[in-house]
């Protein structure tokens, strides 16, 4: 059946057609039957960028994500900014009905996205092989906590869970007492999200070179490690290295103390170092005039820094910053969430979008941070309340009615 027939689960044009101004993905056609928020943001990234996404979500309670966290009319913040330029649709997974309505739809699709564990997939019905027999050329992006394989494959995942297992908990110890700290954000779904819309964009086009349909398998564990490792890790990764850099160079960065708040300094290069001398009248020598200089000289180096920090507290943040950027020092405040939208850069970039929801109310929320030159996105700003679309999807397949499937339960 051709996706623009009648009786298509498809209402977006015929798969790669599209017009020179389309966005970017325009005519990809994506299935989301996972739930929570790492593969929900990976297919939510494409949908951003053009994708026809379609959500398939469980009977109440639905997922879980439209509960946590403030949430008006079972649209969380969280659930909108996930959520926001998909179509969604009610349906019973473990009803014959409702598996028909996933397998229709995934005959349709280019890329389905799911979450579910080792075993469970299968036990559903919505194992790869299944999913390949109604759709030889899909992309299956599995997104698991810890692999298809190994002993913790079947293990329940959550991102804290995730961060301690990976490292970050420990990278993040306080240095006084060796507390460990997890982020206080979902870091490592959000970090799979990245690595899973990056991986079926690849799929597909190896796809349009001529690859077959194929299964992207991505754990959370693996691509906390994967991105922790990349800086964190130095000597760990250089074994016969015995010089005095520590793993984690990015430690080095801390707050500094104003006499009114806080300030991040990076002085990186002997310049910039030079320049946050010179800017706090601190005493510059060439003692510390290198980075060579700065390792030799551990106790000029200190005392330095200690002058630096004196001079900053006495001093309000905005005159620091002040002072700061005339000699071309990368610095910044420690800026609130709340205060974001505020930010002049970004108030000119109209990074933040305000809108109204038809059933939440007022939304100010994050637009694109990538920008297309000559394939502009344009991302839908209202998250879907719960079984939005449901008629619409069921009613363009044909076949049974949606009613009919609502009283055998297959859809809400």
């Amino acid at each position: 059946m051709s996706a623009s027939e009648p009786g298509s689960p498809w209402l977006s044009p015929e798969r790669g057609r599209r017009s020179p101004d389309a966005p970017p993905l325009a005519g990809v056609r994506v299935l989301d039957i996972a739930t929570a928020l790492a593969a929900p943001m990976a297919s939510g990234m494409l949908a951003d960028q053009g994708a026809d996404v379609i959500k398939l979500e469980p009977p109440a309670p639905g997922d879980v994500i439209r509960h946590i966290g403030p949430a008006i009319a079972e649209v969380s913040g969280l659930y909108q900014m996930t959520n926001r330029s998909k179509r969604v649709a009610t349906v019973n997974l473990r009803t014959e009905q409702g598996l028909k309505i996933v397998l229709d739809l995934a005959r349709g699709a280019d890329v389905v996205f799911m979450n579910f564990r080792p075993g469970v997939a299968g036990r559903l019905g919505l194992a790869p092989q299944d999913l390949h027999a109604a759709n030889p050329d899909l992309i299956v992006v599995w997104v698991t906590g810890f692999g298809l394989s190994g002993p913790l494959a079947g293990r329940a995942a959550y991102d804290g869970i995730v961060q301690a297992m990976s490292g970050f908990a420990a990278l993040e110890a306080d240095d006084g007492t060796g507390r460990p700290h997890t982020l206080r954000h979902t870091v490592s779904d959000k970090l799979a999200a990245l690595y899973a819309a990056q991986a079926a964009t690849a799929a597909l086009l190896a796809r349009e070179r001529g690859a077959a349909g194929q299964v992207v398998e991505v754990s959370m564990l693996e691509v906390s490690a994967a991105f922790l490792w990349m800086d964190a890790a130095g000597r760990e990764t250089l074994l016969d290295y015995d010089g005095p850099q520590r793993s984690d160079p990015a430690a080095h960065v801390k707050p500094l103390k104003t006499s009114d708040g806080w300030i991040y300094v990076v002085a990186l290069t002997d310049g910039q170092f030079e320049g946050l001398c010179k800017a706090l009248g601190v005493p510059f020598g060439e003692d510390v005039a290198t980075m060579a200089a700065r390792h030799g000289n551990r106790a000029a180096a200190g005392a330095a820094w200690r002058e630096i920090r004196r001079r900053l507290g006495e001093i309000p943040t905005e005159e620091a910053t002040r002072l700061l950027e005339a000699r071309d020092v990368p610095n910044s405040p420690a800026v609130p969430l709340a205060d974001l939208p505020a930010n002049s850069h970004l108030r000119e970039r109209r990074f933040f979008v305000e809108t109204g929801h038809p059933a939440v109310g007022r939304v100010r929320q994050a637009g694109m941070p990538v920008r297309f030159g000559g394939t502009p996105a344009a991302p839908g700003w209202s998250a879907p309340t719960p079984g939005r679309d449901t008629d619409e999807i069921v009613g363009a397949m044909g076949g049974r009615r949606a009613d009919e499937l609502r009283d055998a339960g297959a859809i809400a």
